[in-house]
């Protein structure tokens, strides 16, 4: 899952302002605002609502019927996390300014455009009526929070004294956005990127496509793992011829799609929909059947993977409703989003779920012919309108206001109405595009007095339509049975994931949902123009979406969706286990061509789920462990899953090395070049390859200060093993290397071509250059990616290539660049890697409540800011970052898993028939300063668990505290 809308801030301009401020209102909060123990009124109760928090800071809440339930709920929410809520609604409605200031408004402004909050209104329009009122009671206990308690102490840093009331659109709103974050694409990053190659291929003689198809931007992953091929040893599609691609459509396209792209790079919400492989955060979901697991059932592991802030991304609590009278008894335990009611993910007795991001295509941005003031337009009373297959279509159009915070004038709620041109207030949207916004005017002025003809840029998404996703949740909170978990699956509208399924009855399966809309060219069997992934051609209406308007399928969209059919799916798998981490689930792409599949329904169609995955090395690492497993007689346990999660062996570092290994080899060969021997005879490559030989490939921190999986709930080892040392070193070296590699072999080749391309895709060139063979080190688009030193063979410049990486990269972690790591030292045996794979959990804009220095931890020293934690590039217990990384500071992470899980249904034996076992990095409160800010972070850095708790029968100890919401009277 990749990240939510709270993801990692920048400051904004008044924020260094507000940081002696902050300080001194955080010094002058109380210690806890939490739950103090006793009886608190609630108004709107029918019966008292039992809330248990145990040691671990799990909230417990015991009703009798649901609106209790999710009134309780929102109060509860809103006590840990109201500015958190607060936030993410103002990301998704479009009105930070009203917190932060001026400095956010053409965030606002783009957040208005797009328009997600004019999504969830539309949703409402499909709620039950009893959906409807838990929403409803839900934002009641949220306003009764406002009603009767102090604002977080971020209003009062922010001058505010009020913050606005809670509704059910708001709830609504934090779905949408975290959908949309999980599948929006906004195409135009690749689509310029493409332009760029293209244009550079026709200047200077080489085929820039292929440089950017087939050399650096590829589609096939770097391992071949895909979960339902590996799950069933079948293919869920038919291969068929490639379809051209036509390239002539890019120049019309281009000059749009990078205007908004600089529009949005600074929109946290949406950057990274502009080109989500340059900012990709993943999940890993994993399962083994019964035949395969120690017990007496199935075992999944899940871990989402977003944003690592404080306070943490998910909430987790467990929810008890003793007999609703409409809809029975509830008892589910997992983790949800503040600021909606309900399990988002998790377990109940009978059941258990969790979820990884499927990155299906379920959006397009078409180039569209703009008409303003013209009579086709008043031939369908509208004012504006697009052409589209010779049809025309209107265009809505609509003005936006925004009221903006001075956050630091000493004056309390001292908003004004900002002043604005009217075309950064214009809104407009494309009933027929899915009601989505117009993202880009090629020529603004034609919406002025006269009036004009031009092109546009329309972002069309399954997520813009009223959508049912809330249905979803509430029946699998309850569900008792494979049956009533499809289901609910079936109002899964749009957010497209990847489910992970067990229950009570040994049953196993995985499941990809959302609508994927059919697009007509795809349908024809062909590809019009540009392919999906990039602008298409709305002007023709070759590319547009198929119309359903009977929504044959049941779905929300009225567009004709891939059928569930025919949708990546297995159920109680035949080789016994599955995996996915966001790694192509179905296998159309491992040849780097996700458009030459045909569907088994309609031969003559394509099928088509998406342009490209991510590597798959943490699916290949997780496949790897499983098969080993399994193909040594051993059955796995759950014990064995929790190691699995914590596995930071970088499977890259696997595949790269051996390539390393060999230029050593060859560089000490008799009558190697001289080139070669200056480098055989450098005595710290030869100690640097000895230490590489010799490596597992983990990625341990290496010192005290660092936090690693064999240490025991957040209490870390005084002293560091001999191997975990020698590993540490091996990591620093590896990761150094890597990004000295990749730098001088992609980027300095294309830099001399006047290009670039992103982090992740110049690690998958650089290792298909390096796998084909023979090897000519030349790429499909006739570019050499080793053309020095000129006269040596091919194999001898790929050589010194990879040799002259690691040389520079033992000059680099003895230069200034590393000096606060590593004091300039030479002696390898202080390369250890904490000192450099680190993180800080920050807050939204408070550098004193981000943790360091907050709960009691600290930075790593001197210039070296957050703590030291194992974990490496695509690991398993994830912690990436850039794979150029070539100084200090830029090893660190800031996303990885917001929830560890690992669970195992029973049968109907006695005991509990679904054992769970969770972790969050952080805790339930949101409030800096409180006890309970940080309860499990301890556990999660070291890659422990607490149990799950079903039932009324609560854990006790001097950390659990109990509290009773009652009636008014």
């Amino acid at each position: 899952m990749p990240p939510s809308p709270l993801s990692k801030r920048s400051l904004s301009s008044s924020a260094a302002l507000l940081a002696a401020l902050a300080a001194a209102v955080l010094l002058a909060a109380p210690a806890s605002t939490g739950p103090g123990g006793g009886a608190l009124v609630l108004p709107g109760l029918g019966a008292p609502v039992q809330v248990v928090t145990d040691r671990d800071g799990v909230r417990h809440l015991v009703a009798e019927d649901d609106f209790d339930l999710v009134r309780a709920s929102g109060f509860v929410h809103a006590r840990d996390r109201f500015f958190q809520m607060d936030l993410t609604r103002r990301q998704v409605s479009g009105d930070l300014a009203e917190l932060f200031g001026s400095s956010r408004l053409p965030g606002d402004i783009q957040a208005r455009t797009i328009g997600l909050r004019r999504a969830a209104q539309r949703s409402l329009s499909v709620l039950t009526p009893r959906e409807l009122a838990l929403l409803q009671a839900y934002a009641e206990g949220v306003n009764a929070f406002l009603d009767s308690h102090p604002l977080p102490p971020e209003y009062a840093a922010l001058e505010l004294s009020q913050a606005r009331r809670w509704d059910v659109v708001d709830s609504l709103s934090i779905g949408k956005a975290i959908a949309a974050s999980l599948s929006l694409d906004i195409d135009v990053g690749p689509t310029s990127q493409l332009q760029r190659f293209v244009a550079a291929g026709i200047a200077q003689g080489f085929d820039g496509a292929a440089l950017f198809f087939d050399d650096v931007r590829r589609s096939a992953p770097m391992d071949p793992a895909s979960t339902v091929p590996d799950a069933t040893s079948g293919f869920p599609f038919v291969t068929a011829r490639v379809p051209k691609v036509d390239p002539t459509f890019l120049a019309q396209a281009a000059a749009g799609a990078e205007r908004l792209r600089a529009k949005l790079a600074g929109v946290p919400l949406f950057a990274h929909a502009l080109d989500r492989r340059d900012t990709w955060v993943g999940s890993n979901e994993w399962a083994v059947d019964a035949r395969h697991a120690a017990g007496r059932g199935p075992i999944v592991a899940n871990d989402p993977h977003l944003a690592l802030d404080i306070p943490s991304t998910f909430y987790e609590w467990h929810l008890v409703v003793k007999n609703d009278p409409e809809a029975g008894p509830l008892d589910v335990s997992g983790v949800g989003f503040p600021g909606a009611p309900g399990v988002i993910l998790g377990q109940n007795e009978r059941i258990t779920w969790g979820a990884t991001t499927n990155p299906m295509d379920v959006s397009d941005v078409f180039l569209d012919e703009l008409h303003v003031f013209q009579p086709a337009c008043a031939a369908i009373n509208a004012l504006a309108c697009i052409r589209s297959g010779g049809e025309f279509h209107r265009v809505d159009v609509d003005f936006a206001s925004y009221s903006v915070n001075r956050p630091d004038d000493t004056i309390l709620d001292n908003l004004f109405t900002a002043s604005l041109p009217l075309e950064q207030r214009l809104i407009a949207t494309v009933p027929f595009r899915s009601f989505g916004p117009v993202v880009d005017i090629t020529n603004p002025g034609v919406v002025g007095p006269g009036g004009g003809v031009t092109t546009a840029l329309v972002l069309q998404f399954t997520g813009f339509h009223a959508t049912r996703e809330l249905g979803t949740f509430n029946r699998w909170n309850r569900a008792r049975n494979l049956a009533d978990f499809l289901d609910g699956l079936a109002d899964f509208d749009f957010g497209s994931q990847n489910w992970a399924y067990a229950d009570a009855e040994g049953n196993l399966a995985y499941f990809s949902s959302a609508e994927l809309p059919l697009r007509k060219d795809l349908e024809a069997g062909t590809v019009s123009g540009m392919p999906p992934g990039f602008v298409r051609d709305g002007i023709s209406g070759a590319n547009n979406w198929v119309p359903d308007l009977a929504h044959s399928q049941g779905q929300a969209i009225p567009y004709a969706i891939l059928p569930f059919a025919e949708m990546p799916q297995t159920v109680n798998p035949a080789n016994g286990f599955f995996v996915n981490a966001n790694n192509d689930p179905a296998g159309t792409t491992l040849d780097n061509n996700p458009l030459n599949q045909m569907r088994p329904s309609k031969p003559s169609a394509i099928y088509y789920l998406n342009p490209d995955y991510d590597e798959g090395l943490r699916a290949g690492r997780i496949t790897r462990l499983l098969r080993d497993h399994i193909a040594a007689g051993k059955k796995v346990s759950v014990q064995d899953m929790k190691r699995f999660q914590a596995n930071t062996q970088q499977l890259d570092a696997e595949l790269f090395t051996p390539f390393l290994q060999q230029a050593w080899d060859r560089a000490r060969r008799p009558g190697a070049p001289g080139e070669l021997t200056a480098l055989a005879g450098d005595a710290r490559l030869a100690e640097a390859l000895g230490r590489l030989a010799q490596w597992d490939f983990s990625t341990p921190t290496g010192i005290p200060e660092g936090y690693d999986a064999h240490d025991t709930f957040g209490k870390r080892t005084p002293s560091v093993p001999k191997p975990e040392a020698r590993a540490s070193v091996a990591a620093t070296l590896y990761n150094v290397w890597r990004g000295q590699a990749i730098r001088r072999v992609i980027d300095a080749r294309l830099a001399a071509l006047g290009l670039s391309t992103g982090s992740t895709d110049a690690m998958k060139g650089l290792f298909h250059l390096l796998s084909t063979t023979p090897f000519t080190g030349v790429g499909a688009s006739g570019v050499d990616f080793f053309p020095e030193p000129s006269g040596l063979s091919a194999e001898d410049r790929r050589d010194v290539a990879l040799l002259s990486a690691l040389r520079a990269a033992l000059d680099r972690l003895a230069s200034d660049a590393f000096a606060p790591a590593y004091a300039n030292s030479t002696n390898q045996d202080d390369y250890r890697w904490g000192k450099l794979h680190r993180i800080t959990f920050d807050h939204p804009f408070l550098g004193t409540a981000s943790i360091p220095p907050a709960a009691g931890f600290a930075d790593v020293g001197p210039g070296l800011p957050g703590v030291a934690r194992d974990g490496g590039l695509e690991v398993v217990n994830a912690s990436g970052f850039s794979p150029r990384a070539q100084s200090v500071n830029e090893f660190r992470f800031g996303g990885g898993p917001v929830r560890r899980y690992v669970g195992q249904p029973r049968g109907n034996g006695p005991g509990p028939r679904i054992k769970g076992f969770n972790v969050m990095p952080g805790g339930p409160s949101g409030i800096p300063g409180d006890p309970r800010y940080a309860t499990q972070l301890g556990s999660w850095l070291t890659a422990d668990y607490h149990a799950v708790v079903l039932g009324t029968s609560f854990p006790s100890g001097p950390a659990t505290q109990s509290e009773t919401l009652v009636p008014a009277p």
